[in-house]
């Protein structure tokens, strides 16, 4: 009886939390008021967990291996559908994955579709960025450095972004770049400062900063070129929030 009173009270809570989350436009949130002990964090993680589950439907699940030092695609009930025939793989995000041809198919790097077609061929690519909010970022050249410059030792850039077509889409390339996460990526730029940009490309904020990290629970940890260590909002806005440990990410 316990485990079933505990199982009516849990699909009543999963009821409020999506009722409570749906846009106010739709007809059945005009008769519902959102609980006041709902928090906003809430919403986001139950809309980012539909989200996510939206995406599985549409693009469906396939599961990287390795045999014989080369990588492949299963589904979910372990049925090869892409042959092993890669020296290196990504896993699929956004119904694409990155893939490194094998010698004498180095030809067949770029990113493939679920089918294992190479849709965006990158022959000269070193390294990729999965796919995220429609965009990649990816190593597609050979370059050099020095080392005294530490900024910028060990990374593989220069990078570029491109599109689900293979487009370079910003026309321009930075030292390092991150994944899109909520509209915006962080990147390295060629004067070893930090920025983030939104999706046309452009510095989000009008901001440079010495140091900086992704954005988590709508705030993100920035060095300024003075020094000091504080945070901003997703707008840009300066925060004094106190020790800068106060957010983890």
């Amino acid at each position: 009886m316990k485990k079933l009173i505990a199982l009516v009270i849990l699909i009543v809570l999963t009821s409020l939390i999506a009722v409570s989350c749906m846009p106010k436009s739709m007809e059945i949130a005009t008769s519902l008021e959102m609980s006041e002990d709902l928090r906003e964090e809430d919403c986001e993680i139950f809309v980012n967990s539909q989200q996510e589950a939206n995406t599985i439907e549409d693009w469906g699940v396939l599961y990287l291996f390795e045999a014989n030092d080369l990588y492949g695609f299963k589904d979910i009930d372990g049925e090869i559908i892409i042959e092993p025939q890669y020296y290196f793989a990504h896993d699929f995000s956004e119904g694409l994955a990155f893939v490194w041809g094998v010698e004498g198919r180095e030809d067949q790097t770029g990113f493939i579709d679920l089918t294992g077609n190479l849709v965006i061929p990158l022959p000269t690519a070193h390294t990729a960025g999965d796919f995220s909010e429609g965009f990649a970022h990816v190593s597609v050249r050979e370059w050099y450095f020095d080392y005294e410059q530490t900024f910028i030792h060990g990374l593989l850039g220069p990078y570029i972004f491109i599109n689900r077509a293979g487009e370079n889409v910003f026309s321009q390339e930075f030292l390092n770049a991150d994944s899109f996460r909520h509209g915006f990526s962080r990147v390295l730029l060629w004067n070893g400062r930090v920025a983030f940009i939104d999706t046309t490309g452009e510095n989000a904020f009008g901001m440079e900063f010495k140091d900086a990290r992704d954005f988590a629970d709508g705030y993100a940890k920035v060095t300024l070129l003075d020094g000091t260590r504080t945070h901003i909002d997703r707008l840009g806005n300066i925060l004094d929030m106190g020790d800068w440990l106060l957010i983890e990410g």
